[in-house]
């Protein structure tokens, strides 16, 4: 191979390589000691990801929050939510496979987003294609994304 049989020791990581400075690389691995460094899935998904340390705001700018007009886009935003946490916690996960309590609190999102999917779909009627019930795809009565129904634009 490239790098066999070389007395020249390289030490470095994929992350070094990007350029994430070795003081950042350590205060990532102290992160599986606690998971108080995750937001809730309501912040998380305000701010497009779940760590506090992370969100970096554009100058002066901010996120701003969510508010549903109805029913149906706030049972909506809460798939929404958890949705995105399970997502943005599977990415943490991948790099971090032993952070045992990073795992619970995945398996807590998974559990609040199907909760909150058996919820919309009781009211509201399927999200998805494969949600139906027999015969009848009423999915498709559903609004459409561009149909604003007089909520807000976000949801």
């Amino acid at each position: 191979m490239l790098f066999d049989n070389n007395d020249v020791d390289l030490d470095f990581t994929l992350l070094n390589l990007a350029g994430m400075p070795t003081k950042d690389l350590m205060s990532m691995n102290n992160f599986n000691q606690s998971t108080s460094n995750i937001l809730s899935a309501k912040e998380g998904f305000l701010r497009g990801n779940m760590f506090k340390n992370e969100y970096k705001p554009y100058r002066n700018l901010t996120y701003i929050d969510i508010k549903p007009k109805n029913d149906r886009e706030a049972k909506l935003y809460n798939v929404m939510q958890f949705a995105f946490a399970i997502n943005d916690m599977n990415l943490y996960l991948d790099l971090h496979p032993d952070d045992s309590s990073a795992m619970m609190l995945f398996e807590e999102f998974v559990k609040e987003e199907r909760k909150a999917k058996k919820e919309y779909e009781e009211s509201y009627g399927p999200l998805t294609v494969t949600h139906t019930k027999g015969n009848d795809f009423d999915w498709i009565d559903n609004p459409w994304p561009w149909e604003n129904l007089g909520g807000s634009m976000y949801v």
